[in-house]
């Protein structure tokens, strides 16, 4: 008798390259750069410090730049002082934060001094192209504010806009869009004239 043998087997071995991109990132920060003159317009001090833009600041950015159905209005953006010290969250909002507003100044609303927080006018974002990198900024025009009554000292900035935002002091209302903290507090007196500037960069 005769035993024929036979195996058969299959043997297969893919392997796939493929041109994957790795994502663009993009960084935002913000920074607060504070002049502080007497009345005879000295330099009393000068301060330039970053800002943290909170998660509910975030939100309103995409959704006002990408989500279509949101109709947003631009609302201010209001730059008010800040009081007190304090440790910034990204779960600060305008209603719920560890700092007071500084609010001893005016603003000049037209040619009125008037007791309100100042609005930030931003001027057209420029871009240095892509090389070596990427960096879009835009700056506000810089806000004076008249110290008045007996003066004090301010900690630090908060930038306030979306729908409800208003320029009046203390208000809860609108989005908290960032919050700074000055790397020591600055004292003022009557008659002293603080000058902010906020810039805002994004980076990728």
């Amino acid at each position: 008798m005769t035993q024929e043998f036979s195996n058969f087997g299959d043997n297969a071995v893919v392997t796939m390259q493929a041109n994957a991109n790795i994502p663009e990132g993009m960084g935002i920060e913000g920074w607060y750069h504070i002049v502080c003159r007497d009345k005879d317009g000295n330099i009393k001090w000068e301060e330039e410090t970053p800002n943290l833009v909170v998660a509910v600041g975030k939100q309103l950015m995409l959704n006002t730049l990408l989500y279509t159905a949101s109709g947003y209005t631009l609302v201010g953006p209001y730059l008010g002082l800040i009081s007190n010290t304090f440790t910034a969250s990204a779960s600060d909002t305008m209603a719920s934060h560890s700092w007071t507003e500084f609010t001893n100044y005016t603003v000049l609303v037209g040619s009125t001094p008037t007791a309100q927080r100042g609005t930030a006018v931003f001027n057209t974002s420029t871009s240095t192209g892509s090389t070596p990198a990427n960096i879009t900024s835009c700056t506000a025009n810089a806000i004076t504010y008249s110290i008045t009554g007996s003066g004090g000292t301010v900690y630090g900035c908060f930038l306030v806009t979306g729908s409800g935002a208003v320029a009046t002091f203390s208000s809860t209302a609108g989005t908290l869009y960032s919050e700074g903290l000055f790397g020591t507090a600055k004292t003022t007196t009557a008659g002293d004239t603080v000058s902010v500037t906020y810039s805002t960069t994004a980076t990728s």
